[in-house]
């Protein structure tokens, strides 16, 4: 090989390199962000999924687990484990004759076994028994969840009771005297004008 080849080659590679190194550089760091994005989004769910265990029906809980088909894909043994739990959430047990009490030692176990999958997944440590019975929820927090409860359904029962009438209810208060006038539409009893002082 001359010399003026050794250039032309030399002098090829130089421009190739030039040109991709940028490019793969970009790819590099796109390709970072994108898994430390997937990454915050899987820690998202699992730290919902943890913070809520004592609490099966709170709305976020419901919606992370909603969303592990698709942040978890590919990752077998978490879909396999979320399948499990699903499976059980639409299981009659009545019908079988199992036990309420039963029924929650079978969810425990499972959700149980769904965090741990999560948890290896994400690199923490955590036995499945301190996932199944190191939970702090003061007995308070139950009552919250009660009162919570009552609320919305109280609020939808009389919402429900508004729509199915033809009008308000409505009590006209007559008048007192002369003194006092009534304002029928609020109820509100107001005193009687004044009137304008003269010049």
């Amino acid at each position: 090989m001359n010399e003026a080849s050794v250039l032309w080659w030399t002098t090829g590679l130089t421009v190739i390199a030039v040109i991709v190194a940028p490019i793969t550089a970009l790819w590099i760091q796109r390709k970072g962000d994108g898994d430390r994005a997937a990454k915050a989004r899987k820690e998202v769910i699992f730290r919902t999924l943890w913070t809520n265990r004592a609490r099966p029906a709170y709305l976020a809980r419901v919606d992370a687990l909603n969303m592990i088909d698709i942040e978890f894909f590919g990752e077998q043994k978490i879909i396999d484990a979320w399948a499990d739990l699903f499976a059980h959430y639409r299981t009659d047990y009545k019908t079988e004759g199992i036990t309420e009490a039963e029924q929650t030692r079978r969810h425990i176990e499972k959700y149980a076994t769904l965090l741990f999958e999560i948890s290896q997944s994400l690199g923490y440590k955590i036995g499945r028994t301190h996932i199944r019975d190191d939970i702090y929820r003061p007995d308070i927090h139950n009552e919250f969840d009660e009162i919570e409860l009552q609320t919305r359904r109280l609020t939808r029962d009389i919402l429900v009771a508004i729509n199915a009438m033809d009008a308000l209810p409505f009590r006209y208060i007559p008048p007192q005297g002369k003194q006092m006038q009534t304002n029928m539409a609020g109820n509100i009893a107001l005193p009687p004008p004044q009137e304008p002082p003269t010049q």
